[in-house]
């Protein structure tokens, strides 16, 4: 593919006297006595001048078949020759536009846009030895140019002659002077020969040019180390230390040196002296501190880690990095969460919006049941992360273990206000179930309905609010039907879910259905699991129902026996029958 400044060059204006230069022999404003001559030179200048114009208006048909036409008029024209180049490329007709390349450049050799234009189409090409001739003829016409040179160096380089372009970077020193880059570059050749002498030179040169670069004198003691020369290595990087100590480069290659010579203790003290140096900061400070605690942490010095990083956090800079990578270890290593809390507590007073140390003290909260902290936490993260949902559900849920319903309510409408459509509708739905729970609890039924049915809008198959939604339904005796469908999708989904199945058999003894009621009681007293009071009333109203009325009054012995005070169970029980309360139980 040709380059992209070649592509360009089709919207660029050519002020196309100008690039024919003296040596043309076909220019414009040439005099010729002929009349057929200036005829059709005249008609030359007259086209090439209205396809330059259409070129610049974008008008690319017209302004192609105008230099063809100038072409078949003076066909040594460079200048047609080079328009036509650029518009064969901006088409990708490869082979002629690099054939009017060349007709353009063997028209005015000495035209150093051409001939440059002509050595970047054969390199595209991979025309590899092509380039480098028309190189090297405009090395001779253009001996003060680097540019040439640096196209002849890279040409080389990637043909794999590394001494001819060696050769190429020393013009251009001749011309520019020694700097870093070439000298680098031409380092790097001299070690892709292996030749050791004539790469350490190039260093020790630049460093004669630059003695104040310390950068330099580090990479020349590297090298030594690379050579295997580990002392003449160190009196360099001593050298560099003893000028400026503080120096992030060279305390660098001494950890690196040391670890090399296996030292652990010196390679400890360079890496400290790394990392307690304010100079080193930011991303690839932060990547050392982990890849030490990490080497710590396999010579089993975890105690030796978690005193590093309490010291590093004392610094003034990168402190949150450190605070978060010192909790994280610390979780890593299953300490108590008694002493990683200080550490999250510091990490949020030097990055009070950092999110896993908010949620680390957040799950800590929850799982202590201290609500009042959940509800802190929460209100806290909320502040600067106020679009996380979790943190609405876990303040709301916390307020409603308070009995704190209004403000619970007032919490999960916050938080469904900022829903949007990459929410997890699972999640959603359950928002809207525990609203619909709250709703009940204050009474408010047909909010409460609402809300289950924006629950099962989100999720269908939400079996918490399908089991409430049918419970509650089943207690007022309305749209029972509905209530025993719902239902039965939590009982068909969990069939061992003792709150699933007592809804399913209550919502069967409400519509009169008593044995398919009894045989879910059954099922239910068959788990061995613990049964509540109501669980066991239910059982025994449905058994009273079926005539086993020694079964009911053992089974309401029970539930009074777990708890169940309720003046009614009472009654059944001495009455040995079943009696109706006449009132909507509560959710259980």
């Amino acid at each position: 593919m040709m380059r992209t400044l070649i592509l360009l060059l089709l919207l660029l204006p050519l002020q196309w006297c100008a690039a024919l230069g003296p040596t043309d022999s076909n220019t414009l404003c040439h005099k010729v006595d002929s009349s057929d001559v200036v005829a059709r030179e005249r008609a030359f200048d007259y086209f090439f001048l209205q396809a330059l114009s259409l070129r610049e208006q974008e008008r690319y048909d017209e302004a192609f078949d105008l230099f063809e036409h100038c072409l078949a008029l003076q066909p040594s024209s460079s200048a047609v020759s080079y328009e036509l180049f650029s518009m064969y490329s901006f088409l990708g007709r490869k082979e002629e536009a690099l054939a009017m390349m060349q007709r353009a450049a063997e028209g005015d050799p000495k035209n150093y846009w051409y001939m440059a234009m002509l050595a970047i189409a054969y390199e595209d090409e991979g025309r590899t030895d092509d380039a480098i001739e028309v190189y090297k003829t405009m090395a001779k016409h253009f001996s003060s140019n680097s540019n040439v040179f640096a196209g002849l160096a890279s040409v080389y380089t990637d043909k794999g002659e590394y001494k001819n372009a060696i050769d190429a970077f020393d013009q251009i020193e001749r011309i520019e002077g020694k700097n870093e880059q070439i000298t680098l570059q031409k380092y790097r050749l001299y070690m892709l020969l292996q030749d050791k002498d004539n790469a350490l030179k190039e260093l020790q040169g630049l460093i004669e040019e630059y003695p104040d670069d310390f950068s330099t004198k580090v990479f020349l003691g590297s090298t030594y180390m690379q050579f295997g020369d580990t002392l003449k290595a160190l009196d360099i990087y001593d050298s560099v230390c003893k000028a400026d100590s503080n120096n992030v480069q060279v305390q660098k290659a001494m950890a690196d040196y040391y670890q090399r010579m296996n030292s652990d203790s010196l390679f400890t003290v360079a890496i400290e002296r790394l990392l307690f140096n304010e100079r080193f900061t930011g991303k690839e400070r932060a990547e050392l501190l982990v890849k030490f605690v990490s080497y710590k942490d396999a010579l089993g010095d975890s105690l030796y880690n978690i005193s590093l990083m309490k010291a590093l956090m004392q610094l003034p800079t990168e402190q949150a990095v450190t605070a978060e990578t010192l909790a994280r270890y610390m979780d890593m290593h299953e300490m108590p969460h008694d002493s990683i809390a200080p550490v999250l507590e510091a990490l949020l007073r030097f990055e009070p919006e950092n999110g896993y140390a908010q949620m680390q003290l957040l799950n800590a909260a929850i799982k202590k049941n201290d609500f009042d902290e959940v509800i802190m936490r929460c209100d806290t993260a909320i502040l600067y992360n106020p679009e996380i949902l979790e943190l609405y559900y876990f303040k709301g849920v916390a307020e409603y273990n308070k009995k704190m319903y209004k403000e619970a309510l007032a919490t999960f409408g916050s938080g469904l206000s900022k829903r949007t459509d990459a929410d997890d509708s699972g999640f959603i739905s359950d928002l809207f179930a525990l609203v619909g729970d709250i709703q009940h609890e204050l009474g408010n039924t047909a909010d409460c309905y609402i809300a289950y049915d924006s629950a099962l809008v989100y999720n269908a198959e939400n079996l918490g609010a399908l089991n409430n939604y049918a419970y509650f339904l089943s207690l007022e005796g309305r749209e029972l039907d509905k209530a025993q469908q719902m239902s039965f999708k939590t009982v068909e989904a969990e069939p061992e879910n003792m709150t699933y199945i007592d809804t399913y058999m209550w919502i069967l003894f409400v519509l009169e259905r008593y044995d398919e009621a009894k045989a879910y009681a059954e099922k239910l007293l068959s788990l061995g699991k613990e049964d509540t009071p109501v669980v066991l009333e239910h059982c025994g109203d449905i058994f009273a129902k079926c005539g086993d009325i020694n079964r009911a009054v053992e089974l309401w012995s029970e539930a009074q026996k777990q708890g169940g005070k309720s003046k009614i169970l009472e009654k059944k029980i001495k009455r040995r029958k079943y009696i109706s309360d006449g009132k909507k139980k509560k959710k259980r």
